[in-house]
């Protein structure tokens, strides 16, 4: 085998092992909520809500292409069956999900189920469940070239070879998490939840037995997250944290949002949002959003500061990678309110 086709698959070999291990993430976890947690599904107030985020990162580091890493993502779930059950709701919904890294490519499309019981009869307290079933696609772009996606100086070319290894790969797996929120005085709620994924470790990767099947099982995924609202009178305070961890790495986001509540007509209440966040030893993200009627407008943008900046800029000449989100959520109202209070806390930010 040529010396160059050797670099590539272990160049290869090396993304696909890193990208199972982090699995897909967004700095606005939140605007994301059915692959942050399928126990989020339907946890909102009102009927019916679509989320749509899009992530581009390391745009101002490939020079060739720089749309080599991408991340768009769209959901839609419904909160129901609130006036029969009470203090309690049912959610389902459905998310699909598309990320690019270089010449890797991978779809996702997943259902989701959750309850959310009420445990008071006052509806402060809450605690969710949720499942998921998610149906995965991976390939690899039979135009792709590693030098070209990574360094921007094209040399390997083998069109065999590439053909040879661009057959997708299917996976079937599930998830699982539950969540908590409680509303201990009339300014402050918490909420804290874990999911669980990759429950049946599905084998998605290009490196295949003697019979054609893949080898590597997708390792165990665990995801954390917490945070507290607190709202005195026009001020909304948003702190948070995200812990998750899978193989040999992990994950540590945490920050805080303030939100200002313009003064406005109370069925036409309007807040704007600002918010400093870090991602441990990886990024300082910048966020800002508005809330407006039935909308959620919000943005992102991380500055890397870990050593493949400088690694970049030595081999390429490129900038320190940075990233940026872009995310819209609009929450469908009631056609007729429910005759209960049945309010549900949403996380947000």
């Amino acid at each position: 085998m040529k010396p160059r086709i050797l670099i590539f698959l272990a160049c290869l070999m090396l993304i696909g092992t890193k990208l199972s291990a982090q699995d897909i993430h967004f700095s606005q976890y939140y605007a994301s909520p059915l692959t942050l947690n399928p126990a989020l599904t339907g946890k909102f107030n009102g009927l019916w809500r679509v989320n749509s985020i899009y992530r581009d990162q390391f745009r101002n580091a490939v020079n060739q292409n720089p749309t080599a890493y991408m991340t768009p993502s769209l959901s839609v779930d419904f909160s129901l069956l609130k006036n029969k059950l009470k203090t309690d709701a049912l959610g389902v919904g459905a998310v699909v999900l598309f990320d690019k890294v270089g010449g890797l490519q991978t779809m996702k499309a997943g259902v989701s189920l959750a309850y959310h019981k009420g445990l008071d009869k006052n509806n402060k307290y809450h605690l969710s469940l949720g499942l998921q079933g998610i149906y995965g696609n991976r390939n690899i772009d039979p135009d792709f070239t590693f030098e070209e996606e990574l360094i921007a100086n094209p040399t390997f070319q083998d069109d065999q070879f590439l053909a040879s290894i661009t057959k997708p790969v299917n996976s079937v797996d599930m998830n699982a998490g539950f969540l908590f929120d409680g509303q201990f005085t009339d300014w402050m709620t918490f909420y804290g939840g874990y999911s669980f994924m990759n429950i049946l470790r599905h084998k998605d990767d290009f490196i295949a037995d003697n019979n054609g099947n893949p080898q590597f099982e997708t390792p165990f995924r665990h995801v954390a997250h917490a945070g507290f609202e607190f709202e005195v009178k026009k001020l909304v305070i948003i702190p948070g944290a995200l812990y998750q961890t899978t193989a040999q790495t992990k994950e540590i986001n945490f920050g805080s949002t303030f939100g200002y509540k313009l003064p406005n007509k109370k069925e036409k209440s309007t807040t704007v949002f600002l918010g400093a966040w870090y991602r441990w030893d990886v990024a300082l993200i910048a966020k800002a959003g508005v809330d407006f009627e039935n909308f959620r407008i919000t943005g992102a943008y991380d500055l890397g500061i870990v050593g493949l900046g400088k690694d970049l800029q030595n081999d390429t000449g490129a900038r320190m990678p940075n990233a940026f989100e872009f995310a819209i959520s609009y929450f469908g109202p009631y056609g007729t309110p429910p005759t209960t209070d049945t309010y549900l806390f949403n996380p947000r930010f």
